[in-house]
């Protein structure tokens, strides 16, 4: 408005209806031309759309989410399988087994009433091989590297060989069970690789046989290897220690070693020190004892380093009594 001229609203044009401007309608307008707000704009939102997976079994999502294992990892599988279903899968570290120089690591996942283990070198490996083992299991699936991965059959389809039921270090067990009852370590022998193989016909199929013998018995392991073979039979012989009474291990003339004066504690105690992969390190210590004994310490490169004293009349009876602690101090320390 300037002083009292009325501009007519821009829509309305004298000599035309309401609602038209140079001949052409104006949509929206109001029947005096005036303009009509519009109401709100409606966003239009990206509305997720369902997961097909989330509406399939567990058993169907777990083969269509197996699809992606050349990409992703098991765990990473499992976890976003059941992240869908509002769970999440446990991880258990139920054991740590084998050398110290070389662990093997056993962990348990659980996820509602499914169990599955797996074992590895690491920590991680082992979690992987347990994610994995169950995804088998959701799925139906056999795993081709059961026996490389160290993965427990959980499955009842399935029927694993003996191979598969080995776990940790049979070897080792044997060997501490061997020292807790102070008897001499068991032996190994291969029989004839060559009359095996021509039974056995191709060479994939070759089978290795070993022989463990402890006193006066006799365990047979074979395997596709000296190592599995090896393996199997310190599990057997393991298993009948666990099953029959040491009594009936021992000769009835035989005595428990350490308790013999005349038995060869230095050599038994480097029979040990050589299966268990440590070093063993005697020093002569010049000064006698208050007694007039001579004196030693013998040294045990284990973890913790031990160390023992001993003392006789010369200076191999000294090395001898200082050998016997040690086996006194081995047995203490692997007792359970």
């Amino acid at each position: 408005m300037e002083g009292n001229t009325v501009h007519p609203h821009p829509s309305v044009v004298p000599g035309l209806p309401p609602g038209v401007i140079h001949g052409m309608t104006v949509h929206g307008s109001g029947p005096n031309g005036e303009h009509i707000p519009h109401g709100p704009r409606r966003r239009y939102q990206t509305r997720p759309k369902p997961n097909n997976l989330q509406r399939l079994p567990l058993d169907e999502a777990a083969k269509r989410e197996m699809e992606s294992l050349p990409t992703k990892t098991p765990v990473s599988v499992l976890q976003e399988l059941l992240a869908r279903r509002g769970t999440v899968p446990k991880y258990e570290l139920v054991q740590i087994e084998g050398m110290i120089h070389e662990p093997t690591f056993r962990y348990r996942v659980t996820v509602a009433d499914l169990v599955a283990m797996g074992t590895g070198r690491s920590k991680k490996e082992a979690k992987h091989s347990a994610a994995k083992a169950l995804l088998d299991k959701l799925t139906g699936a056999t795993p081709a590297d059961q026996t490389t991965n160290g993965n427990v059959p959980e499955t009842g389809a399935v029927v694993p060989t003996f191979e598969d039921k080995l776990m940790g270090n049979p070897v080792g067990w044997l060997q501490e069970l061997c020292m807790s009852r102070f008897w001499p370590p068991p032996s190994y022998h291969a029989e004839n690789d060559d009359n095996v193989n021509r039974l056995s016909g191709l060479p994939h199929e070759r089978q290795f046989t070993i022989i463990c013998t402890l006193l006066k018995r006799r365990e047979v392991g074979t395997g596709k290897s000296k190592k599995l073979a090896k393996r199997q039979a310190a599990y057997k012989m393991w298993q009948a220690l666990q099953d029959n009474p040491p009594e009936s291990f021992q000769n009835d003339d035989e005595v428990t070693p350490l308790n013999n004066k005349d038995f060869n504690f230095v050599q038994f105690l480097q029979e040990i020190a050589s299966e268990q992969s440590f070093e063993v390190t005697y020093v002569d210590i010049e000064e006698k004892s208050m007694t007039g004994l001579c004196q030693c310490l013998v040294q045990l490169s284990t973890l913790p380093v031990a160390v023992c004293h001993g003392a006789g009349l010369t200076s191999k009876d000294a090395q001898s009594s200082a050998a016997q602690n040690a086996l006194e101090y081995l047995k203490i320390m692997t007792k359970k």
